[in-house]
């Protein structure tokens, strides 16, 4: 199917839901794609419209597999007709249900899902699936996909597109694939008529840790510009600035009740004089009494809901989020705007002026000289750090009637601190003594997301697991962790701790083994199954430093090699310093670049082993008499 919208690369766990011991997606082949688009005058409504025929035709390769079809619309987008037929005849019974797109009964847009499930009795069953569906609005015609959620083994994308209209067509990640384009002139519609022809397509599948499908799947980018049909003429996006004045209608009077925000205002601010305090107790306040409800993709539901209403429900969106975050300021004085982006997940940036450019809108704040980007949708990441997802994309930024074009800072990786202090000595069968744990930036953010989402009760054991990294024989005594609800603040945790599995004695000597978390020592990337590149989900710095004290005529007999590695995206240094009467391990582990292109793996699966031979070699200690 064509997708519209990038939800259902998402979401493709609804579309391809397994209901037979034999997987779908190596039982169910789509053999034949041919979508058909055409520009269509509407007389009648005074509109340009996107009559669009889908049709798939789907082989099974096993005996009783059921594969469940779906496709997704919603205001703008409609469904006028379905046929389905397999082996020949149409299913009995057969009738698609519509419903909205909805989590837990939260419903997140006017996204709405239609789906039936194929029944493929027989191997070499033949369904043949048709959708024929209108546009009514060429701003929210924005991509097509030549992949499939299943594997696609000849297609055909046709788009007739009438001299009236003007439309640019943007070509992404055809150098891998067979796809052949022609261009024909139909004189009785005096359109052209633009086809694609490909063979061979992969099922789009959903990488842990891969990029986003508009930076691997063969996919055009509509830009519907503006049409002259008759004496009527339309504009759409043909610059960003119509861009910006579509999204700018659409965020007028979205403010709510003044009087009701001014009143939430003046307390969350009450007694704050600093400017600075002010600006934090309102982005603070939203971060942690509005609940995210994520959706991410998807170019319906481009409105925010009004801020009073998110307010009185506790609960929003990323635009009703934002939204309350600049109602709030804006009653206290400030200068607050709403601002729209694309995170890192979306290849696209403003200079293709597009819905399909954003997926995400935050609050920006010009103050003294500088813009502070508040998205309150991370949750417990300070005012002035930013998340990966964000760092160097483009914003679009409301100036009234006109618009900013700016850019979220890079963080460099010490924004993301995860450090450990450790003083230990030998006792007895253990190794005892004090840790201290500090946590900065989406390190702290990542922590504190697990803490809140348990019962309060429970924080303390569930914070002794997380340290003691699953190990049982690491005990931990008299845990003090650090207030939890300041983002500003780092977080830190201090702690007793006896572990038993980081010794072993032979006779007189003692194999130690100093490093209980050994970081990235499971990092090692199955090649031949990570199919593009890694994307790691934060730069980071882990640090880590353990002294320890020899115990009494005891001197160290054999030191493990250390690691000294430079590459351009990490760096993973291992050093162990001797003097009188201790042993200090050091450790810092530095993800600069969080793009690890597959040209890499290599190099970083050798890293990899070269760490974990470090962390498989033990100090060990003797009697100095020996």
């Amino acid at each position: 199917m064509t997708i519209k919208l990038l939800i259902t690369y998402t979401l493709c766990v609804l579309c391809t839901m397994r209901l037979s011991a034999l997987e779908v997606d190596s039982a169910v082949t789509i053999t034949s794609l041919k979508n058909e688009f055409r520009f269509n005058w509407n007389s009648k409504d005074n509109r340009v419209e996107i009559i669009q025929k889908l049709n798939n035709i789907y082989t099974s390769s096993a005996y009783q597999v059921n594969y469940t079809v779906s496709e997704f619309y919603n205001n703008n987008i409609s469904i006028d007709n379905i046929t389905c037929k397999v082996d020949g005849r149409t299913p009995r019974g057969f009738k698609p249900e519509y419903t909205y797109y909805s989590n837990n009964d939260i419903f997140y847009s006017d996204e709405r899902l239609c789906y039936f499930t194929l029944d493929l009795a027989k191997k070499g069953s033949i369904s043949n699936v048709t959708f024929e569906e209108t546009v009514n609005d060429p701003r929210y015609f924005t991509n097509i996909y030549f992949a499939d959620n299943l594997p696609v083994q000849q297609g055909e994308v046709s788009i007739e597109i009438p001299r009236w209209m003007k439309v640019e067509i943007k070509e992404f990640n055809f150098n891998a694939f067979n796809i052949k384009k022609s261009t024909v002139y139909n004189s009785s519609n005096d359109a052209d008529i633009i086809t694609y022809k490909f063979t061979n397509i992969p099922a789009m599948k959903k990488e842990l840790h891969g990029p986003g499908p508009t930076y691997i799947y063969p996919h055009l980018l509509i830009m519907c510009k503006s049409a002259i049909v008759g004496s009527k003429q339309f504009t759409y996006f043909n610059t960003l600035a119509d861009l910006y004045a579509w999204y700018h209608e659409l965020v007028k009077d979205v403010a709510g009740d003044p009087a009701l925000l001014r009143t939430k205002s003046n307390e969350l601010t009450a007694g704050l004089t600093n400017d600075l305090d002010k600006i934090k107790a309102i982005f603070y306040y939203v971060q942690d009494n509005i609940r995210y409800i994520a959706f991410e993709d998807g170019i319906a539901g481009f409105k925010p809901e009004k801020a009073d209403e998110v307010l009185r429900k506790k609960y929003g969106d990323c635009k009703g989020m934002a939204n309350l975050t600049k109602a709030l300021l804006v009653s206290a004085g400030f200068d607050a705007r709403l601002c729209w982006l694309g995170t890192k997940h979306i290849a696209y940036d403003y200079q293709t002026p597009s819905m399909a450019v954003d997926n995400h809108m935050i609050c920006g704040l010009p103050y003294k000289g500088k813009t502070y980007y508040l998205d309150a949708t991370e949750t417990y990441i300070g005012i002035n750090e930013y998340a990966e997802r964000i760092q160097g994309r483009q914003v679009l930024m409301e100036d009234g009637d006109k618009y900013i074009l700016g850019k979220i800072p890079y963080a460099q990786p010490q924004q993301n601190v995860s450090s450990e202090l450790s003083k230990l000595y030998i006792n007895g069968a253990s190794l005892a003594g004090k840790v201290s744990n500090v946590w900065k930036g989406e390190d702290k953010e990542a922590v504190l997301a697990g803490i809140n989402s348990i019962k309060h009760e429970n924080v303390e054991d569930v914070m002794k697991h997380y340290l003691a990294a699953g190990n049982t024989d690491y005990a931990i005594n008299n845990l003090v962790l650090s207030s939890t609800s300041n983002p500003d603040k780092d977080l830190n945790a201090g702690y007793d701790v006896d572990r038993k599995s980081g010794i072993s004695a032979f006779g007189k000597e003692y194999y130690i083994d100093l490093d209980n978390r050994k970081e990235l020592s499971g990092a090692v990337i199955a090649i031949d199954e990570q199919k593009n590149d890694y994307w790691f989900s934060r730069k980071d710095q882990i640090a880590a430093e353990t002294e320890l004290t020899l115990p009494p005529g005891y001197k160290t007999a054999s030191i493990p090699p250390g690691v000294n590695i430079s590459r351009p995206g990490y760096e993973f240094y291992i050093t162990y310093i001797s003097s009188p009467g201790k042993i200090t391990y050091k450790k810092t582990l530095l993800i600069k670049n969080t793009l690890l292109t597959k040209a890499n793996f290599v190099q970083w699966n050798q890293d990899i082993e070269l760490l974990n031979k470090a962390y498989n070699e033990n100090l060990v200690i003797k009697p100095v008499s020996q």
